[in-house]
């Protein structure tokens, strides 16, 4: 390998490292910053909000606060910002992880890959749905009489919202089988990977559930850290 080469793959290297920092990162920062209170963050409930999603109140308090002063931006758009950039993000991660796996756990890295992948496509797009919805709040006070049986019609999840959703939690899957790959290849310490796939299955166990989610990404960032760090200033074991 000549030494263009070198320098080539090592910086491919530091940037699969990085990814495995930043996209974790940005999930615990949107979903976080979704309380307004450490308190708040600290209420933990076992009902997906998806169950609640669309009905009357659920609606009302959304339009309520799509409807003040800032537009939704501190509680819906800046959250969702933060998590939706970090979903390419997790591709780049997953192609990383694929490449560290594909020797030792072929199968893990392949379904991996694909289902990391897939599902951060699909997230993308119930993002969009989502941080589009506070466009509502812009219509003129005169006709904005009947806006919520529109929110609530739109909230609800149905048809491609629904498919698109049920698709999206396909990422934290992926990442989990990729915990699963570092424990039976053992190229991370069995802790680490263990966390990385607890942190996932924890994330798919609360889904919508942001502090729950946050907890498991928090699982999922102490997981992956042995392995980015060892990506970020040079490999000491044959990948």
């Amino acid at each position: 390998m000549d030494g263009r080469s070198a320098r080539l793959q090592r910086e491919l290297r530091r940037a699969g490292g990085i990814s495995l920092l930043v996209a974790p990162l940005g999930l615990i920062t949107g979903w976080a910053i979704a309380y307004t209170s450490v308190s708040d963050f600290f209420s933990f409930a076992f009902e997906s909000p998806y169950l609640s999603s669309g009905k009357s109140d659920s609606a009302e308090r959304f339009l309520s606060i799509i409807s003040g002063p800032d537009g939704g931006f501190r509680l819906v758009l800046l959250p969702h910002y933060f998590v939706y950039a970090a979903m390419p993000i997790f591709i780049a991660a997953a192609m990383y992880l694929a490449f560290v796996l594909f020797r030792r756990a072929p199968w893990h890295a392949l379904a991996g890959v694909v289902l990391t992948s897939i599902g951060a496509v699909f997230f993308v797009g119930v993002l969009g749905a989502w941080l589009s919805f506070p466009a509502i709040a812009n219509v003129p006070a005169d006709q904005a009489t009947n806006l919520q049986p529109v929110v609530q019609a739109l909230t609800t999840p149905q048809g491609a919202l629904l498919v698109s959703t049920m698709l999206s939690v396909l990422v934290f899957l992926g990442m989990a089988v990729f915990g699963f790959g570092l424990y039976k290849s053992r190229i991370v310490p069995r802790w680490s990977a263990a966390l990385v796939a607890a942190g996932n299955l924890l994330i798919l166990a609360f889904a919508g559930t942001e502090n729950w989610m946050t907890i498991g990404a928090v699982l999922m960032l102490v997981g992956l850290l042995p392995l980015s760090l060892n990506a970020i200033s040079g490999p000491r074991t044959a990948m």
